[in-house]
């Protein structure tokens, strides 16, 4: 029994070691149960979808432009499906990738299609041609007749002293001379003059009698000197003026005084006694036979012009020695141009004027 039992006990052994190798129970690898191989990376791929596109897709947006818009569709949609065919990354993060960019190129094309960029130059062009051609006639000849108008159409010329506050005034007393207007007459003369008359009755016959039933029909100012800023400007005008006698009314010469008292202008109603008549005919009519028979006879004789007592002359108050005709002359000095110191003529021989000599530049009149 002892022996038998040895002999069986050893047996299962021997043979195990006569049998040949089983393959091994172990699992296989995992690539070999249908799993997927480690992914490859794509780093140009990677820092485009994840910098670059998104850093274009700002600048586009804050540039507004047109084709900054289309590049960045156009790279994010090759970059996607270059991604896609490539299997480029892990599926997740390819997901992640496709809805961001595609949010992005929506939003892209959303600001494509509310911008409304210019339209072209040649589109321009052609609707400007077709207008013309349309409108051709009609258009042609109007802008022929407005070019032909501005041409024909002569420059205005300035009339001296236009905006002048002295001519407004000169222009507001000889309405109301025309209209016959005294006391309209008195209350734009000098305060000087009109406080000399004890009350405006005294002062509107006083400019009956300066007016010398004299009517202004029309008049036209001629030329004002000075300017604005000075004291005092003397205003050259010309106007028709009858004398209410049955004669015809006759053009005369004026020189008009006008002063600034407290900024306010007033006309010297003794100047407008300084009239002139302007041509030789109606010289002779008022001229009595005594007096043509004399200027014939003194026709060669070298006489003194006659000048009138209201004449205005002008000079330096500062010392000056000469009394002139022309406030302007060339022979004042530049910064006391134009004078603003005058008097009339029949005053010329006063105490205060005896020492002044004629100025023989503008050929101002002797005592």
């Amino acid at each position: 029994m002892s022996e038998n039992r040895a002999r069986y006990s050893s047996a299962p052994l021997r043979d195990m070691n006569r049998r040949p190798k089983t393959q091994s129970t172990t699992r296989p690898p995992a690539q070999h149960m249908g799993q997927p191989a480690k992914a490859r990376s794509f780093p140009v791929l990677q820092v485009t979808l994840i910098m670059v596109l998104p850093i274009l897709f700002v600048v586009s947006l804050l540039a507004k432009d047109t084709r900054l818009y289309w590049v960045f569709v156009v790279a994010s949609l090759l970059n996607l499906l270059a991604m896609a065919l490539l299997r480029a990354f892990v599926p997740n993060a390819r997901k992640v990738l496709a809805v961001v960019h595609a949010a992005m190129i929506a939003v892209v094309l959303f600001a494509l299609l509310v911008s409304t960029p210019p339209p072209p130059a040649d589109t321009l062009q052609q609707a400007q041609s077709l207008q013309s051609i349309f409108n051709e006639n009609s258009s042609a000849s109007m802008v022929d007749m407005a070019q032909s108008q501005a041409q024909a159409q002569p420059e205005p010329t300035e009339n001296p002293g236009s905006a002048s506050q002295a001519q407004q005034k000169l222009e507001q007393f000889m309405s109301a001379w025309m209209n016959t207007d005294y006391a309209g007459m008195v209350s734009l003369s000098l305060p000087n003059w009109v406080n000399q008359h004890e009350s405006a009755g005294e002062a509107e016959k006083s400019m009956f009698h300066l007016r010398a039933n004299r009517s202004v029909l029309d008049y036209q100012i001629i030329d004002v000197s000075g300017s604005d800023g000075d004291q005092a400007r003397t205003i050259t005008m010309q106007a028709s003026v009858s004398k209410n006698n049955g004669e015809s009314p006759l053009q005369y010469n004026f020189q008009i005084l006008l002063m600034r008292v407290n900024n306010v202008w007033y006309v010297d109603p003794n100047s407008i006694s300084s009239s002139q008549v302007t041509n030789a005919l109606a010289q002779q009519q008022q001229m009595s036979q005594a007096q043509q028979e004399q200027a014939i006879a003194q026709v060669q004789a070298p006489v003194a012009p006659q000048v009138s007592p209201d004449t205005i002359l002008y000079y330096n108050a500062d010392g000056g020695k000469y009394y002139h005709a022309d406030p302007n002359c060339s022979s004042i000095g530049a910064q006391y141009r134009p004078l603003t110191a005058m008097f009339y003529y029949r005053d010329v021989s006063s105490t205060k004027l005896k020492n002044l000599i004629p100025c023989p530049i503008c050929n101002a009149p002797a005592r």
